[in-house]
């Protein structure tokens, strides 16, 4: 990784990750520093393996008295990546993210740092309308059938994760990023399920884009599709309850032991109920389970007292357990269970 020179201490730092940008960078990064003119600002633009001239291009930028920070990392790592190798550079007691190609305005800076003063937000994400016909109805289509996969997984209580400008308090970047493992496709949801995990406030903002890319999917891909949905079952099963249960070979035992109560104690209590007649394998298979070659009174009360027991007994472990487990108030560098220490 190469990097220029550092400026000094700054109010708000803008992270710009690049990959391929040589043609536009140098003129987007003059208006953002003329959007932001007279702000106390430092832009980081972090060339993510780039092929072209794109980080001689930021360096030029640097070179012309511009408040930029140039960094360069030897292999195309992945939007996430960038834009964390940005942050550990960044110098802001606020941190934003923006897209290279200025598809959003770097005006919602200023609209993205009100909210947070007025709302009290740690955080605050950009969403934009798919609904816009600029969008074509494949990648409107494709977006929101995974917006509505990533709230059903997550919960997360912004309704667009995707989009690229975002604002945070340094203080959330410095709990999450250091726990974060996806680098490509689904980074954003990663550091919003974190951030949510610790508690910290996101709200949302809706911006407007400038839609300029052919094809029905922009620069969306197979790859980048399949990559996405991969990443996105990886951030779920390491922040899943399960994930940070960390349930022992004992504490699985009392679980399959519960599931069984449940099932003795339902199949006694309605064989007491009332009567079923089975049928064929099935039949053969329940005469075992159900112990239905025992008499029927003495069998059907004891599936009921055996399930209740087990249920009883099970109960009791689990709780035990589950107090364990909310004892850890950390586990290292984990999503499921983080809190703020």
């Amino acid at each position: 990784m190469t990097t220029s020179e550092k400026p000094k201490n700054t109010t708000l730092s803008i992270i710009l990750p690049a990959f391929n940008e040589g043609e536009h960078i140098y003129a987007n990064i003059l208006r953002i520093c003329e959007t932001l003119a007279g702000e106390n600002f430092e832009l980081i633009v972090v060339d993510d393996g780039s092929a072209d001239n794109t980080f001689s291009e930021a360096q030029r930028a640097q070179a012309d008295g511009h408040p930029v920070l140039s960094v360069q990392q030897e292999s195309n790592q992945g939007k996430g990546a960038a834009l964390f190798q940005g942050f550990r550079s960044a110098s802001g007691q606020r941190i934003a993210f923006l897209d290279a190609d200025l598809e959003i305005s770097p005006n919602y800076l200023f609209e993205l740092n009100h909210v947070m003063d007025e709302e009290g937000a740690d955080v605050v994400a950009g969403v934009k309308d798919m609904s816009e016909n600029q969008f074509p109805w494949l990648r409107r289509m494709m977006s929101g059938l995974y917006k509505r996969s990533v709230a059903f997984l997550f919960g997360l209580s912004i309704t667009d994760t995707q989009t690229g400008i975002k604002l945070f308090k340094r203080e959330v970047l410095e709990a999450t990023v250091p726990r974060l493992k996806v680098s490509r496709f689904a980074y954003d949801i990663e550091l919003l399920v974190a951030a949510s995990r610790f508690g910290y406030r996101i709200v949302e903002y809706p911006v407007k884009l400038s839609y300029s890319r052919t094809g029905n999917l922009g620069r969306m891909n197979t790859s980048n599709i399949s990559g996405a949905f991969w990443d996105t079952l990886h951030i779920y099963s390491r922040a899943s309850f399960w994930r940070w249960l960390e349930p022992s070979f004992g504490m699985r035992i009392w679980m399959l032991l519960f599931v069984i109560g449940i099932f003795l104690f339902g199949v006694g209590f309605g064989k007491l109920l009332t009567p079923v007649i089975l049928h064929g394998s099935v039949k053969k298979v329940f005469h075992i389970i159900a112990l239905q070659f025992l008499p029927t009174n003495f069998r059907d009360w004891l599936l009921l007292i055996g399930g209740f027991v087990l249920l009883f007994l099970a109960s009791i472990q689990l709780n035990k357990k589950l107090l364990e487990a909310f004892l850890r108030r950390d586990q290292g560098d984990d999503l499921a269970g983080i809190f703020r220490k």
